[in-house]
């Protein structure tokens, strides 16, 4: 009997020096696997930088043309107040160089929170560390990141947001709501075609379990906010010329129906999204067994919006819809994590990154 009181005395303080060691256990190996994510993000900016001519998109480079003076300024984003501070820093740079270093670091951190949301949803190494760089090696991928453009800042403010989305936790009341407006608002910032993304981040918001209730009132409050910001940003001098800038970039130059350019897409896309689509196929489309968990449904509003500029614009103006990049790592992680072991994740994920590289490599060949 006094044996056993003993035990009951000393269980408790015992299971609380366990539950803390396993606490710092799992402190240690998540502060490791944040240092990893970054350590990938910086070698993917690395390489970024030290290829920046891998067949640059010409075509565009609005924001090198802003930052050389060359063009009426009137986008309403941080990459080139962002640009024109480093041109200050570092005094032998020009226009063009300013937004390769930035794009190709905005590569780093887009890769880096990929691999974090991943991780966060419980995705092994094996499957999100694949998809991350299959998608992220696409044409439309390389191609944007190592162009004078704002696609690589597009990528991480799209990134940014579906980190914010999937990390269901908030520390106050409407903090997850409040998140998911700031991180829209920076991403927006950062590549205006991110408008599109409107409707998803408004039913993401509503579908939080803490929500529900008022769900439909939550979707309208998060899209008046959305939209009186951006209706802010672009009141002031020129208003029109905004507008229509940005109209434009949402949608690809906003040529209207073209039959023309429909058959164009129907090239360009593919090609230059590759992996990035596949995923999207088996996050929304592809049949999976009923102990198969899917993607919230919200992921449809994120994805779908990429018809919206082949609808109404030019395969000219490509590379478009960055937000598809880490929707894409999703879907690949997912279809990977389906394939029930970590040693077919890894035959599988390493087939798909050295497929999605001949592929990026023979398209900048060929340009």
């Amino acid at each position: 009997m006094e044996t056993e009181r003993r035990r009951a005395d000393t269980a408790p303080p015992r299971r609380r020096r366990l539950l803390r060691r396993l606490r710092r256990t799992l402190n240690a190996l998540e502060e490791r696997q944040r240092i990893q994510d970054l350590g990938y993000g910086l070698l993917v900016a690395a390489f970024a930088m030290a290829l920046p001519s891998g067949s640059p998109y010409t075509a565009g480079g609005e924001a090198a043309r802003l930052l050389a003076g060359t063009e009426e300024e009137v986008t309403q984003g941080l990459l080139y107040p962002l640009g024109a501070g480093l041109l200050q820093t570092v005094s032998d740079l020009d226009g063009a160089s300013a937004i390769l270093v930035l794009a190709a670091l905005f590569l780093g951190g887009a890769f880096t929170l990929t691999l974090a949301f991943l991780r966060g949803l419980g995705f092994r190494r094996t499957a999100s560390l694949p998809a991350a760089i299959a998608a992220f090696a696409t044409p439309y991928s390389w191609i944007g990141a190592t162009s004078p453009i704002d696609y690589a800042p597009g990528m991480f403010g799209a990134s940014l947001l579906l980190w914010s989305l999937f990390r269901q936790e908030q520390g106050m009341r409407r903090g997850y709501q409040w998140r998911a407006i700031v991180c829209f608002g920076v991403a927006y910032m950062l590549h205006m075609e991110l408008i599109l993304l409107v409707p998803a981040t408004a039913w993401a918001v509503a579908q939080h379990p803490a929500y529900r209730r008022e769900a439909q009132v939550t979707a309208f409050s998060v899209v008046v906010v959305l939209m009186m910001s951006i209706a802010v940003g672009l009141s002031g001098p020129a208003e029109s010329l905004r507008v229509d800038h940005l109209v434009s970039r949402a949608l690809a130059g906003a040529i209207g129906p073209d039959p023309a350019a429909w058959l164009g897409w129907l090239k360009a896309a593919p090609i230059g999204f590759g992996v990035a689509l596949f995923g999207v196929y088996q996050l929304i489309i592809a049949q999976r067994s009923i102990e198969a968990r899917r993607a919230p449904a919200w992921i449809v509003a994120w994805c779908l919006p990429f018809l919206a500029p082949i609808a109404a614009g030019s395969p000219a103006l490509q590379p478009i819809a960055p937000y598809l990049i880490p929707a894409g790592a999703l879907g690949v992680a997912d279809w990977l994590n389906r394939q029930g072991s970590s040693s077919r994740e890894v035959r599988l994920g390493l087939t798909l990154v050295l497929v999605q590289a001949g592929v990026t490599v023979a398209v900048l060949l060929l340009r």
